[in-house]
């Protein structure tokens, strides 16, 4: 297989078109490749781009999608032009399968992200963020609600791979040694503390004896009021 690339055959094909005589015909056919060599180009570069999300797509994931229509329309060119300048429907025939290739890939990239994403959202239990100190707890949410944002973004791309498996493994980083098994009592428990106003004689001996199984009576102090 050639290892000359999509870019590089552009370029072949643009010197040779310079060197074509001053000729009105060979003007013309020279106007014509330059002008067909930047419409592949433009598809190229948005075809590039979906293969490049791929590739990072399968390296943080594990999820690989089938990228092959990339070399396709790259050997189409190649061997199409190697008797010569190509004629305008070698260039339409890559530039519509650069752009289907783009299109297919891009649908698919979609697909397997959301439904990958959507996976490691679901293994995290918000639920355990109460169990973790106030700063913690906002990061914890954060993150979480920033997960779900780009997991069900409508257009893919590196970025958005990137910063998601990032804020996955802060998240569970920040969770490591949250406890696995916060019971719905402790949850509702501390979301009642944090509310505010909450008497020592309105907290059982359960109430203290819960938070303290959990270690998470360290993380209020009692106060006497002024009146």
């Amino acid at each position: 297989m050639s290892s000359v690339t999509v870019p590089e055959k552009a370029q072949e094909l643009q010197n040779i078109v310079r060197s074509i005589s001053e000729s009105q015909k060979e003007r013309d056919d020279q106007e014509r490749v330059l002008r067909r060599i930047d419409e592949v180009r433009t598809v190229l570069q948005a075809a590039t781009v979906q293969r490049q999300t791929a590739v990072l797509l399968r390296e943080r994931t594990g999820q690989t999608l089938d990228v092959s229509g990339f070399e396709a329309a790259r050997a189409k060119l190649e061997s199409k032009s190697r008797g010569g300048l190509p004629l305008d429907q070698v260039f339409l025939d890559v530039k519509r399968a650069l752009e289907g290739f783009a299109s297919e890939l891009s649908a698919s990239l979609r697909q397997t992200w959301k439904a990958w994403a959507t996976a490691r959202i679901q293994e995290v239990s918000p639920a355990r963020f109460v169990t973790l100190g106030p700063d913690e707890r906002l990061e914890a949410t954060e993150l979480y609600e920033s997960m779900k944002a780009k997991a069900n973004r409508p257009k893919v791309d590196s970025a958005t791979i990137l910063t998601f498996c990032s804020a996955h493994d802060t998240l569970s980083a920040l969770l490591q040694h949250a406890p696995a098994d916060a019971p719905q009592g402790l949850v509702e428990l501390i979301n009642r503390l944090d509310a505010g106003k909450v008497t020592l004689r309105e907290l059982t001996d359960a109430d203290i004896a819960l938070l303290r199984e959990y270690d998470q009576d360290s993380w209020y102090t009692v106060t006497r009021k002024a009146n």
